[in-house]
Protein backbone atom coordinates (compact mmCIF):
# COMPACT_ATOMS: atom_id res chain seq x y z
CA UNK A 1 0.00 0.00 0.00
CA UNK A 2 1.29 3.43 -0.85
CA UNK A 3 1.97 5.98 1.86
CA UNK A 4 -0.48 8.39 0.21
CA UNK A 5 -3.34 5.92 0.71
CA UNK A 6 -2.69 6.08 4.45
CA UNK A 7 -1.85 9.79 4.66
CA UNK A 8 -5.21 10.94 5.99
CA UNK A 9 -6.14 7.82 7.94
CA UNK A 10 -6.00 7.45 11.70
CA UNK A 11 -3.77 4.76 13.21
CA UNK A 12 -6.93 2.77 13.99
CA UNK A 13 -8.08 2.99 10.36
CA UNK A 14 -4.64 1.90 9.19
CA UNK A 15 -4.78 -1.09 11.52
CA UNK A 16 -8.23 -2.07 10.29
CA UNK A 17 -7.21 -1.77 6.64
CA UNK A 18 -4.17 -3.97 7.20
CA UNK A 19 -6.11 -6.59 9.18
CA UNK A 20 -8.96 -6.78 6.66
CA UNK A 21 -6.51 -6.89 3.77
CA UNK A 22 -4.58 -9.75 5.34
CA UNK A 23 -7.70 -11.66 6.35
CA UNK A 24 -9.59 -11.29 3.08
CA UNK A 25 -6.75 -11.01 0.58
CA UNK A 26 -8.10 -7.67 -0.63
CA UNK A 27 -5.81 -4.92 -1.93
CA UNK A 28 -5.18 -2.56 0.99
CA UNK A 29 -5.30 0.45 -1.35
CA UNK A 30 -8.92 -0.33 -2.17
CA UNK A 31 -9.79 -0.74 1.49
CA UNK A 32 -8.07 2.53 2.41
CA UNK A 33 -10.63 4.35 0.25
CA UNK A 34 -13.51 3.10 2.43
CA UNK A 35 -15.01 5.31 5.14
CA UNK A 36 -14.29 4.36 8.77
CA UNK A 37 -17.83 3.06 9.41
CA UNK A 38 -17.45 0.60 6.53
CA UNK A 39 -14.13 -0.66 7.93
CA UNK A 40 -15.87 -1.12 11.29
CA UNK A 41 -18.64 -3.12 9.59
CA UNK A 42 -16.08 -5.38 7.91
CA UNK A 43 -14.20 -6.05 11.15
CA UNK A 44 -16.54 -5.45 14.10
CA UNK A 45 -14.91 -4.67 17.43
CA UNK A 46 -11.39 -4.29 16.02
CA UNK A 47 -11.30 -0.50 16.39
CA UNK A 48 -12.19 -0.71 20.08
CA UNK A 49 -9.62 -3.45 20.64
CA UNK A 50 -6.96 -1.40 18.84
CA UNK A 51 -7.77 1.75 20.81
CA UNK A 52 -7.58 -0.14 24.13
CA UNK A 53 -4.64 -2.43 23.33
CA UNK A 54 -2.39 -1.04 26.06
CA UNK A 55 -4.98 -1.55 28.79
CA UNK A 56 -5.74 -5.06 27.54
CA UNK A 57 -2.04 -5.96 27.42
CA UNK A 58 -1.55 -4.66 30.96
CA UNK A 59 -4.55 -6.62 32.21
CA UNK A 60 -3.30 -9.83 30.57
CA UNK A 61 0.18 -9.41 32.07
CA UNK A 62 -1.30 -8.75 35.51
CA UNK A 63 -3.64 -11.72 35.23
CA UNK A 64 -0.76 -14.01 34.22
CA UNK A 65 1.44 -12.70 37.06
CA UNK A 66 4.05 -11.26 34.69
CA UNK A 67 6.02 -8.25 35.90
CA UNK A 68 7.10 -6.07 32.93
CA UNK A 69 9.74 -4.37 35.09
CA UNK A 70 11.91 -7.50 35.44
CA UNK A 71 15.16 -7.69 33.47
CA UNK A 72 14.01 -10.91 31.79
CA UNK A 73 10.83 -9.30 30.51
CA UNK A 74 12.68 -6.17 29.38
CA UNK A 75 15.20 -8.26 27.42
CA UNK A 76 12.45 -10.26 25.72
CA UNK A 77 10.55 -7.06 24.94
CA UNK A 78 13.64 -5.43 23.42
CA UNK A 79 14.34 -8.50 21.28
CA UNK A 80 10.73 -8.74 20.08
CA UNK A 81 10.63 -5.05 19.16
CA UNK A 82 13.91 -5.37 17.24
CA UNK A 83 12.56 -8.34 15.28
CA UNK A 84 9.33 -6.51 14.48
CA UNK A 85 11.24 -3.40 13.41
CA UNK A 86 13.29 -5.49 10.99
CA UNK A 87 10.22 -7.23 9.62
CA UNK A 88 8.27 -4.00 9.21
CA UNK A 89 11.15 -2.03 7.74
CA UNK A 90 10.22 -0.66 4.30
CA UNK A 91 12.16 -2.37 1.54
CA UNK A 92 12.71 -5.47 3.64
CA UNK A 93 12.11 -8.83 2.03
CA UNK A 94 10.25 -9.81 5.19
CA UNK A 95 7.56 -7.11 5.35
CA UNK A 96 4.34 -8.32 6.94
Amino acid sequence: MTASAFADRSPADQYLVQRISARDGVDATLLAALPPHELDRLLPGARTAFEHREQVAHAVLTHRGIDPTTPEYQAADTLARAILARVDHPGSDHAA
